[in-house]
């Protein structure tokens, strides 16, 4: 009877540890989709520039990123090219006027990534192009009453090619700002994070 009880009770103690382990898996295993959150979804929110928007998963600075055989230190100098937009609006096209300098001052103040910025036409290790896909900018009405675009906002997205062309990342991110230019900055701080990070 003493080993009948023992063994049921042997039984009981790996079953839970069974189902425990089970229960934690999917939250170490899964990461959050682009494709699935609710970013995915805004109509006036193109999703033109990257080629991989399915890929994009949770990021540590940016919000959405993709990186595939991306080292930063395997980079000593990168370009920048001029904005472009996936949008006719004036506020985006305002927007992506500022984004090139931006990005570069944050990569130029990285200790962590150490790049040298190419001159315009200089061959580099990394380069990255960028994208305003969308940019906000409410109305006092709005600033009153308040709401998910109170401040003024942009979305910026950028895709990094080693010097074979190959992509090894990829951003979207979402950020907010006192005015179009100042979320334009502050997104490509993050972004600068994500890239530092690798993920």
């Amino acid at each position: 009877m003493k080993s009948n009880s023992l063994n049921r009770f042997l039984s009981l103690v790996s079953l839970a540890a069974l189902v425990t382990s089970l229960a934690v898996l999917p939250a170490h295993g899964a990461e959050k989709r682009f494709l699935d959150d609710g970013d995915s979804k805004h109509k006036d929110e193109p999703q033109e520039f990257l080629k991989d928007y399915d890929k994009l998963v949770k990021g540590k600075g940016a919000d959405w990123v993709f990186f595939e055989g991306f080292d930063p230190k395997a980079y000593k100098t990168v370009s920048t090219k001029p904005f472009g937009v996936t949008s006719k609006e004036p506020r985006v096209k305002m927007a992506a006027e500022y984004g090139q300098n931006y990005l570069e001052q944050w990569i130029q103040k990285s200790k962590k990534l150490g790049w040298e910025v190419a001159k315009e036409g200089a061959k580099a290790d990394l380069k990255i192009e960028g994208n305003v896909a969308y940019a906000w900018e409410p109305s006092g009405a709005a600033r009153f009453w308040g709401g998910i675009y109170v401040n003024p906002g942009a979305v910026q997205e950028l895709i990094g090619r080693d010097s074979s062309g190959k992509i090894v990342f990829q951003i979207r991110h979402k950020s907010k700002g006192s005015t179009i230019m100042d979320a334009v900055e502050n997104g490509l701080e993050d972004c600068v994070e994500s890239m530092e990070k690798g993920k």
